[in-house]
């Protein structure tokens, strides 16, 4: 009940546009080293050759675990929403980034969180009232300090993905809309690569038929929920049910999971009262693989380092299916 109470609480003050953000530089836990990992089994290979589907069907059946870096994995020196970022999250361990899109004042789609300029970036004003080439030459903030990193376009990172073998989590921000989004998807091929985030029943229609090829999440706090999704023409196999960040809900993933639905939690919330904090309270983390135990598929987090450390099995797992 402890937990609930105070993730609800980070809820509320995240709604009401706190001017700082601990989330966003909350990946503070360096790895003993940046390794890129163990080499791919030729199972592994053939895994991530799959349908997207497919892969996580995988997870599902065998309790492995996909783990998504809260805006890239920032830390330290590595502001959120750069490729730089998204290079040292994934060779640390988590080869999953969730990313937000904005769109510039000259229609360009540009990766940054917040409307304004001034809390990410060596500027100030509105993200929709500069040109992408205003944007970029100007440079990133990682914990308040500017550093040598531009924002890039969300077909950079695309690209990125892609070449590595990564997989981005997309969120929309109001500025930008699906169409344009999609189409930078389809363009770059990366459509094994990516789900989109909605975050309304009619969002999650509008953008299953704008891109019936796409994996997309949707709140879903009930099975009779996700029934009326799919009586509304969502393809259960392109869907994946988001249950928020206030609490645990084993019961509810468990349903999913029998009706073929891989559930998505996060841990993030301002440091002070997030699941990410109080799970490291008392420096054991094995809350996490209680989530997986519990029938979790995904899990968001913005301590990306030693959570990954601390779920190395149910990663391991996922690797299996082609993450």
């Amino acid at each position: 009940m402890r937990f609930t109470v105070l993730a609800a609480t980070a809820l509320a003050l995240a709604a009401c546009g706190q001017p700082s953000d601990p989330t966003a530089t909350a990946s503070t836990e360096a790895p003993e080293t940046a390794v890129s990992g163990p080499a791919e089994t030729p199972a592994a290979e053939a895994s991530a050759a799959k349908p997207l589907p497919a892969r996580l069907d995988c997870l599902r059946e065998t309790g492995g675990l996909l783990l998504i870096g809260h805006r890239g994995g920032p830390r330290g020196a590595f502001p959120e929403n750069a490729i730089e970022t998204f290079d040292r999250t994934f060779k640390a361990g988590t080869r999953a980034m969730e990313v937000d899109i904005a769109e510039t004042k000259d229609g360009k789609l540009v990766l940054m969180h917040d409307d304004e300029l001034d809390r990410t970036t060596t500027g100030t004003g509105l993200v929709a009232d500069h040109t992408l080439a205003e944007i970029q030459a100007l440079n990133l903030r990682a914990a308040g300090k500017a550093t040598d990193f531009h924002a890039p376009t969300l077909e950079a990172a695309l690209d990125w993905a892609v070449k590595t073998g990564a997989f981005l989590e997309l969120d929309k921000k109001r500025s930008a809309s699906y169409a344009p989004i999609i189409a930078a998807v389809r363009a770059a091929k990366a459509e094994n690569n990516v789900l989109l985030i909605t975050y309304t029943d009619d969002q999650a229609v509008e953008v299953h038929k704008l891109a019936p090829e796409l994996v997309i999440t949707a709140t879903i706090n009930t099975v009779g929920e996700f029934d009326s999704l799919v009586a509304r023409g969502v393809k259960p196999e392109r869907l994946l049910a988001w249950t928020g960040v206030t609490e645990s809900r084993p019961a509810l993933w468990k349903a999913l999971s029998a009706r073929g639905i891989e559930s998505v939690f996060g841990t993030t919330g301002p440091r002070d009262i997030a699941f990410d904090t109080l799970y490291w309270n008392d420096g054991n983390g094995a809350e996490y693989n209680a989530l997986a135990a519990d029938g979790l598929a995904i899990l968001v987090t913005g301590l990306t380092d030693k959570t990954s450390r601390q779920l190395g099995k149910e990663l391991d797992k996922g690797k299996a299916c082609g993450f």
